[in-house]
């Protein structure tokens, strides 16, 4: 043994006041990890230092003698305090793994998967597998000669996606079939109506682009009254003012020419209406009676006027016109015309017109005459009319002849008003739309009659309804979710749902009778869960037959009979997937056989499969008749495995329902637990006549959960079947709204000014994440330049400008506060709750953050 470096015969060491027993430990509440060591290496050895002079013999000959206390070295190179090194060296690791041990044993402090999972099972939760995206693909059918015109698509037609950069191709496959038809291929509705040319009306719509037509042109506006009718006033004939052709190259059946005139259709002295269903003409031939331009008799020599009247005697002042010049024919209803009209065709009309006063005439018969009189000699055109009403009335110099009618297609005039609610008016009639058939519909909004966004959604056909017209009306078995412009509606009927996940099919291997709880390991995770309205919101696709009959899969085999042909799926920490069969005592033993055991799975889950929309379009097998397909909505809904820091807030959470939902919290914990839903708020709320309760959600990404996608419909569907019957509730995705920020900052001279400010505009976009905010909550000045100033590097912060940018505020402001807005009724709408975040947009005049500095201070 060595001796002390002292050569006094005391000893310090001996003297030490250090503690030789643990203080005891306590553990605040809340804490994050629990402090359960009593001792490190160093408390360890001091403390047995300490104590090496006051320990005794109990017993023997020199019993409560103290041998170790003359012992005075207190060096490490000494074997016997070396030995208490080693001791405490030892006892050091076995408290850090004690603490670790302990800390695993507690759900709020676990750090390990492995220990949540196991401590989650202790309350009968699993953690769940995740849940992969679904969307609907819309199948296009053949149309080429020959093609069949109705193809069946069965469950499970795979389609690949086109991947973008550093991505893979993700599979999906449809999970309902469908019977497609070429006529569903692309539905529309009417993009035009019927013109109602009533009393007053000014403009007329032509179908195609209308050249003949031009300002100036006599139009006539006539119909059946007058075509049975000769003595019938009910037809219209106006001077054409205005012409406007209309093309619209991508779709030529929609070309029209607008016609305007002055006055409206209809008369008021004779009080007269305009033809119901009248036709429409153009006359282009402008003609004069013959003997327009004969001489003045007046101005004939007296032999001219004696020889074409014997009654006249020079200076006789009686005798002032051609004998017979009035219309001798029009008792006939014959007229004629100066010349020859070869264009001019039986059946066609004439107009007469002398100053404001029109007659209008049929052509009955169509006679080439010579003709001479008033000392003329032409050939004219003899014209029969339908009718010799009026005839007379039309002066031979003054009359203007109206003819060569050319009658104008009648088209319809546009429709410009909004397709919205539950009923839609398709353009024709479409036949075969069954009630529950799925329909995707899209197009632009309306917002106050100006375009918005454009607008996909999923709806299902409550029935279809055959109208008068020849068309279809479709009703819906809810209404959109908002108005539609009608010239941008596309209707896609052949829609089938898919999800995502590749079908495998695999034998598992032999069973034993004389194993129990037999364990296989599918050889191709991970395992499909699609999302459907259990108390998870996901189901597995595993189907798992044993010598071809089918077992059901249960949560664990506790409880189950003993002939109970169940097993259970355990996910492992590693991502493998096993399952288990029963020992028969819990569940059935697996008969004995040679690879007997055969399993159909679908294998692919979480967020790589929410491709964006139109991303799948490629067909593994492309079924006979089917042209392509597509999907116009992106892929979403899905849910990565649920992770520690998840399950240790979900677990919990999971029994405090006890599939009961009752309470506002109840809404709001099954909601959140559900898979793929990452917020959700409930709340109460009247309008005076009816109180429900509103959850407002979020995807666990932070994107919108819209109606018609299979996440909405499996927690709708979920809450529904576990809520309290007596009340009403209402689910609906969340909106979002945004804000921006200006600061001027003071930096601190030592740090890189670019540096300080990325961590600035860093520390800005986490603290206001989708992860970090709750829904209506607001934004306050104070916690933006709280955030700001806990950047290191920042000394001083001037907030400048904090202003809303949803909607944008161009003149932008301070505002002390922003708020949010929680689920509400305005007026007769529910409104859901508002997610305030911070604007993602970089650039431009709606730059989310802008951070500059003016100023170093240095140290």
């Amino acid at each position: 043994m060595s001796t002390s470096i002292k050569d006094s015969g005391d000893c310090d060491a001996c003297e030490s006041q250090a503690a030789t027993e643990a203080a005891p430990l306590y553990n605040r509440p809340g804490q994050p990890a629990l402090a359960y060591r009593i001792g490190t290496h160093s408390r360890f050895f001091q403390r047995m230092l300490a104590r090496l002079p006051r320990e005794f013999l109990p017993d023997g000959e020199f019993a409560g003698t103290r041998p170790l206390a003359a012992l005075s070295t207190r060096g490490t190179e000494d074997l016997s305090i070396a030995m208490l090194d080693a001791w405490a060296t030892a006892a050091d690791v076995l408290t850090f793994y004690q603490e670790r041990i302990a800390n695993e044993g507690f759900l709020r402090t676990a750090t390990e998967r492995r220990s949540v999972l196991e401590l989650a099972r202790q309350l009968g939760y699993e953690l769940k597998p995740g849940v992969a995206a679904s969307t609907y693909l819309v199948f296009t059918v053949e149309t080429a000669p020959g093609a069949p015109s109705r193809v069946q698509v069965p469950v499970g037609v795979q389609v690949l996606s086109i991947p973008g950069q550093d991505a893979r191709p993700q599979t999906f496959e449809t999970t309902e079939a469908l019977e497609a038809r070429a006529e569903w291929n692309l539905l529309r509705v009417p993009r035009t109506q019927a013109q109602p040319l009533m009393r007053g009306e000014d403009t007329l719509y032509l179908r195609g682009l209308q050249p003949g037509i031009q300002p100036g042109d006599a139009l006539l506006l006539v119909g059946e009254e007058r075509e049975s009718q000769p003595g019938s006033e009910q037809w219209d004939l106006r001077w054409v003012k205005t012409v406007k052709q209309v093309s619209n190259p991508k779709e030529p059946e929609l070309n029209h020419t607008v016609v305007t005139w002055e006055p409206g259709l209809g008369s008021e002295s004779p009080r007269m209406d305009p033809a119901d269903h009248p036709r429409a003409f153009v006359l282009r031939l402008r003609g004069n009676l013959f003997g327009y331009n004969a001489p003045s008799f007046k101005a004939m020599p007296d032999e001219v006027k004696q020889r074409y009247n014997p009654d006249y005697r020079p200076g006789d002042a009686r005798f002032t016109q051609w004998p017979q010049f009035e219309n001798t024919t029009a008792v006939q209803g014959i007229v004629d015309l100066d010349r020859e009209y070869p264009t001019l065709v039986h059946g066609s009309w004439v107009a007469l017109w002398k100053s404001r006063y029109l007659e209008l005439y049929r052509i009955t018969d169509i006679q080439p005459w010579a003709r001479e009189d008033f000392t003329m000699t032409a050939k004219v055109t003899r014209l029969t009319f339908d009718t010799n009403e009026h005839l007379s009335y039309f002066p031979l110099r003054s009359t203007v002849v109206l003819a060569q009618s050319e009658e104008l297609p009648i088209g319809e005039m546009p429709r410009t008003d909004a397709v919205q609610g539950d009923s839609i008016e398709l353009d024709r009639a479409v036949a075969g739309l069954e009630p529950k058939h799925v329909l995707l519909i899209e197009g632009r909004t309306l917002v106050d009659g100006q375009s918005g966004e454009w607008l996909r959604q999923v709806v299902a056909l409550d029935r279809a309804e055959a109208l008068p017209d020849g068309r279809t009306r479709l009703v819906l078995q809810e209404p959109l979710a908002a108005p539609l412009a009608r010239d941008t509606v596309l209707i896609h009927g052949n829609v089938a749902p898919s999800t995502h996940g590749e079908t495998v099919r695999e034998v598992l291997g032999g069973g034993d009778g004389s194993r129990t709880h037999q364990r296989f390991v599918l050889r191709k995770p991970p395992l499909t869960y699609v999302a459907a309205p259990t108390d998870t919101g996901g189901e597995s696709t595993l189907e798992l037959r044993v010598n071809g009959v089918l077992w059901k899969e249960v949560p664990t085999l506790f409880g189950q009979d003993e002939r109970a042909e169940v097993y259970m799926v355990r996910l492992q920490d590693d991502g493998a997937v096993v399952v288990t069969f029963g020992d028969g005592v819990s569940g059935a033993r697996l008969p004995t056989g040679q690879e007997n055991i055969t399993a159909v799975y679908r294998s692919g889950i979480g967020p790589e499969g929410e491709v964006d929309s139109g991303q799948l379009a490629l067909l593994k097998v492309r079924p006979l008749g089917i042209r392509e397909v597509n999907n116009p909505l992106p892929a979403t809904g899905a849910a990565a495995p649920e992770s520690r820091d998840e399950a240790r807030d979900n677990a919990p959470a999971s029994v405090l329902t006890l599939r009961r939902v009752v309470s506002l919290q109840d809404y709001e914990d099954f909601a959140s637990t559900f898979a793929g839903i990452g917020k959700a708020q409930a709340a109460d709320l009247t309008n005076g006549e009816r109180i429900l309760v509103h959850v407002t959600v979020a995807a666990h990404n932070g994107e919108p959960v819209e109606p018609g996608t299979q996440l909405h419909e499996s927690l709708e569907e979920a809450l529904r079947a576990h809520h309290d019957p007596v009340r009403q509730f209402a689910l609906s995705s969340y909106e979002r709204i945004h804000f921006a920020v200006e600061a001027r900052l003071r930096l601190d001279a030592r740090y890189l000014p670019e540096d300080v400010l990325a961590r600035a505009e860093a520390a800005l976009r986490e603290a206001f994440s989708f992860e970090r905010r709750q829904f209506a909550q607001a934004v306050s000045g104070a916690e933006v330049i709280r955030v700001l100033q806990d950047v290191p590097g920042v000394v001083m912060v001037d907030l400048e400008r904090l202003h809303p940018t949803t909607p944008f505020i161009p003149e932008q402001k301070l505002f002390s506060v922003i708020r949010a807005r929680g689920a509400r009724w305005e007026r007769t709408l529910l409104r859901p709750a508002q997610l305030l975040l911070l604007d993602p947009s970089l650039q431009g005049e709606r730059r989310g953050v802008t951070l500059v500095h003016d100023l170093e201070v240095s140290p």
